[in-house]
């Protein structure tokens, strides 16, 4: 069954914002303090916490979070601007050509789980297009989100594998592991289910 975005955020109906930032996130920027830079995509931002954490950083950042819920992005534009992130309605499937090989960085959290395993090849063919020829894909993937209430095949979120990204990503040939670990840092309750990955595009 397809989510209506929309709909859970006029309602109130979202469970997956915490109110802050993903700790992994924060985590790896204290790792890498001067690593990321330029422009940063962040599809699927919801209400921004993430999009506004990376607009903390010092370097010359310009964060960009897209959302299909117009109601999600005028709740981020209410909160408090920290840098200059901006935030734009928009799928990432069909962004407009405008931003093709536009970003230098795409910061994946939420998306690449809400979205139904069908589209996943089309969702790293969308993130290829828009990153610029050097571009790093960093994402924090929720490997294992079920649980008795939550069991496979209920999603969204949708749980994955390392195999599963590796297949995907890089022996599509279109992208290469620069990092992978397990966060230190994490929401309470994904303690050891998440994986940090850095791609470069290729």
């Amino acid at each position: 069954m397809t989510t209506n975005w929309e709909q859970q955020y006029l309602e109130d109906d979202t469970p997956w914002d915490k109110g802050s930032a993903a700790p992994p996130l924060i985590e790896w920027m204290d790792r890498n303090p001067d690593l990321i830079s330029g422009r940063i995509l962040v599809p699927g931002c919801g209400l921004g916490h993430d999009v506004r954490a990376l607009a903390t950083l010092k370097q010359n950042v310009e964060p960009i979070g897209v959302d299909i819920s117009l109601t999600a992005l005028e709740k981020a534009r209410s909160i408090q601007h920290v840098g200059i992130e901006s935030y734009l309605v928009a799928d990432l499937f069909t962004m407009e050509n405008a931003h093709t090989e536009a970003y230098d960085w795409v910061w994946e959290h939420t998306c690449f789980c809400a979205i139904d395993p069908s589209m996943r090849d089309k969702y790293v063919e969308a993130v290829h297009k828009i990153l610029k020829p050097d571009g790093h894909f960093l994402g924090v993937f929720y490997l294992d989100p079920y649980d008795d209430e939550h069991p496979p095949g209920s999603g969204p979120p949708h749980g994955s594998s390392i195999r599963e990204l590796e297949t995907r990503f890089v022996e599509s040939g279109k992208f290469e592991i620069l990092e992978c670990y397990v966060p230190d840092k994490s929401y309470p309750g994904r303690e050891g289910l998440e994986q940090i990955i850095r791609f470069a595009k290729k």
